[in-house]
């Protein structure tokens, strides 16, 4: 019975490798585009938005704490 829990944990971190991983902390790996007040939103008309930065150099950075 152990042995397929253990699997069960093997696969999940597989599937998903950043599991214990915080999104603000994946959000400054990748570089993200801060869109929080810097962006504006296309309506295609059909359903569909788009959400465009205004200023794509604004990064997502991390906050130092002292």
């Amino acid at each position: 019975m152990m042995y397929f829990e253990e699997d069960k944990i093997k696969r999940i971190h597989l599937s998903n490798p950043s599991i214990n991983t915080p999104l603000s902390k994946r959000l400054i790996k990748n570089n993200s585009i801060d869109l929080r007040n810097n962006s504006y939103t296309i309506d295609h008309g059909n359903g569909y938005d788009e959400i465009k930065p205004i200023d794509p150099n604004k990064l997502i950075k991390a906050h130092i704490k002292r």
